[in-house]
């Protein structure tokens, strides 16, 4: 007699984010998740019981929505590894949703490599966030890119946040740690002594000789958002010559809010920023962030601007908002849900013959 783990049927996530639309709740209960805090992250025994209840949920729902790069030790993708190694009956089925992985180096890039391969044969699809990640992901980690989906991303502020009036201050913002690149940013700074820069990071923590007119420090979400609100411009300064795209969070809040936004030219950035339409794309050079934040900052380039932001601001209503990005989610579900059931089908039809 055939041996069987009995599992509830449904889906599970742990894309608390996504909570709030009644799409998304209604199709998957939340995966219990560890107290989190934007400055820290997770510590080591919330990581481990992060794991523990992704292993869980694997035993008592039909699919799984995990998200990619969450913690130091990435709990999802090495639970989902652990999962490798269940007959494939025994395995729901599991989308990872989130930015592709940058590739280590050293001891750390073969241990990698070891747990996305086996990871892999437990997983059905990936929801990326950029097409550049879809066309590059199957080729770097060897993933059959037939596997491989590309899930705009969205803005996060919530009701409350968006909500009220948003002044239009008098300093420059740049915010964030994920993959970002200060340095130019900072020196086109010191070619503008005239602006103040207000930079919401500790990447900058003991950057030498900082302008005056810059200051910089880590801060918490509520004033993280409270310093988007009050910027005159957003600029978002990312590393050049990753594998992952990264920063979207930052600029589609931004655009939410009505701000211009500058960012250079990385990976990812173009299907969500389009030059001269709904925002400014630069090359990342000192000399492009102050001849684009010249140009915005003119009074005689006010009609353009504000024609900018009003589309950005259009974009992000109608095409990154929560609900366009839970049903992409919930579409790729049903694709994988579909397609290891017509799998398992065919392979049961062939074991009886």
């Amino acid at each position: 007699m055939a041996i069987r783990i009995r599992r509830r049927s449904g889906w599970a996530t742990t894309l608390d984010y996504l909570m709030g639309v009644p799409e998304f709740a209604a199709a998957f209960e939340q995966v219990r998740m560890p107290p989190w805090t934007y400055a820290t992250g997770y510590d080591l025994w919330s990581e481990i019981a992060l794991l523990r209840g992704v292993l869980q949920a694997a035993m008592r729902y039909e699919g799984l929505l995990l998200y990619t790069g969450r913690g130091r030790f990435k709990p999802e993708v090495l639970a989902v590894f652990f999962l490798s190694f269940l007959p494939r009956r025994w395995r729901p089925t599991i989308v990872l949703n989130g930015e592709a992985w940058e590739p280590n180096t050293g001891w750390r890039a073969a241990l990698d490599r070891i747990i996305v391969r086996f990871a892999d044969r437990a997983i059905s699809r990936y929801a990326l966030l950029s097409n550049d990640e879809q066309r590059l992901f199957p080729l770097v980690w060897g993933i059959d890119p037939s596997k491989v989906r590309f899930t705009p991303y969205m803005y996060t502020l919530t009701e409350e946040e968006l909500q009220g009036c948003v002044e239009t201050g008098t300093y420059i913002f740049a915010g964030g740690n994920s993959f970002r690149d200060y340095a130019p940013l900072v020196e086109a700074a010191r070619m503008m002594p005239e602006h103040a820069f207000v930079l919401a990071t500790r990447k900058l923590n003991g950057y030498p000789n900082l302008p005056p007119n810059v200051r910089a420090g880590q801060v918490p979400t509520d004033e993280y958002v409270r310093l988007l609100r009050g910027a005159a411009l957003v600029v978002v300064p990312l590393r050049m010559g990753t594998y992952r795209a990264s920063g979207q969070q930052t600029y589609l809040n931004a655009m939410a809010l009505k701000k211009l936004v500058i960012v250079n030219d990385a990976l990812g950035v173009r299907d969500y920023v389009r030059h001269g339409e709904n925002g400014l794309v630069v090359r990342g050079t000192p000399e492009s962030y102050v001849e684009a934040l010249r140009w915005a900052l003119d009074p005689d380039n006010k009609s353009d601007v504000e024609r900018i932001i009003e589309r950005a601001y259009r974009d992000v209503l109608y095409r990154f908002n929560p609900t366009h990005h839970a049903h992409t989610l919930i579409s790729v579900m049903n694709e994988a849900v579909a397609w290891n059931s017509a799998y398992r089908s065919a392979s049961e039809s062939r074991a009886a013959r």
